[in-house]
């Protein structure tokens, strides 16, 4: 089989298991066994392949390799849920709509609340080996999010906020990564690297965040996930999932 219509037939694979058990939830999980999840979608790295669909590129798990190589089907479902929900986000961006809603994604959206509730209740503690450091993203992931608080902001002021800004080396955030309105005047991005306890992540997957808030004011929140997911290689496949995680949990 061609390589192409192999992969569309993976991701028809994948909607259709999808649909089959999209009203079934999660059961009752522990905090340690969101840490196990996260860990087995770790895993899953050589199962996603990619594809160009109308100029786009987009993801495609293989679930039927995934589940022959002995990996739950509870784990394959989100996993599902989180191709499709990043293959949205891509055409979303493309088309300059709105992200999609996460509530359309029940498994992924009741995986999000559990890792909020892991990051929170349970505060990860690292044993002394550096191999059990090296394993940790140094991007950081939902089991040890990166960094695992809400960054501060420094309040600036300028006679022209926007001209600052983008001497600063700031630009106007693809209003895809906004998150809220007036994206396209009051929102900037600055692509950077970031050092935190795992390591350093590469730039631009991290960013300085700038808002103007007044004719002569803004703001400047330093080092935080870039949410600009389109305009840079990922870390790991489940990225973009992450990213817009922790942009609703911090």
């Amino acid at each position: 089989m061609k390589p192409f219509l192999r992969s569309l037939a993976m991701l028809i694979l994948t909607l259709a298991l999808m649909g089959n058990h999209a009203g079934q939830a999660f059961a009752q999980t522990s905090s340690g066994d969101v840490d196990q999840i996260v860990a087995d979608l770790s895993l899953l790295e050589p199962y996603v392949q990619y594809v160009k669909i109308k100029d786009l590129q987009m993801q495609v798990l293989d679930t039927e390799g995934a589940l022959a190589s002995g990996f739950s089907k509870e784990i394959v479902l989100l996993a599902s849920e989180m191709v499709a929900y990043q293959n949205d986000l891509v055409t979303a961006a493309s088309k300059k709509a709105e992200p999609p809603e996460l509530e359309k994604y029940s498994r992924l959206n009741q995986f999000f609340d559990l890792a909020t509730l892991n990051s929170t209740s349970n505060k990860n503690s690292l044993s002394d080996s550096p191999a059990a450091v090296a394993a940790i993203p140094p991007c950081g992931d939902w089991t040890y999010p990166v960094p695992n608080y809400t960054p501060s902001w420094t309040d600036y002021t300028s006679s022209n906020p926007e001209s600052t800004l983008i001497s600063l080396g700031f630009h106007h955030t693809a209003p895809y990564a906004c998150g809220y309105g007036n994206c396209s005047t009051a929102d900037f991005t600055r692509g950077r690297s970031y050092t935190g306890p795992y390591g350093t992540c590469a730039s631009p997957r991290f960013r300085d965040h700038g808002r103007i808030t007044g004719s002569t004011a803004f703001r400047i929140q330093y080092g935080e996930p870039n949410p600009e997911i389109l305009s840079y290689s990922w870390p790991y496949w489940n990225w973009g999932s992450y990213v817009q995680w922790w942009h609703n949990t911090y």
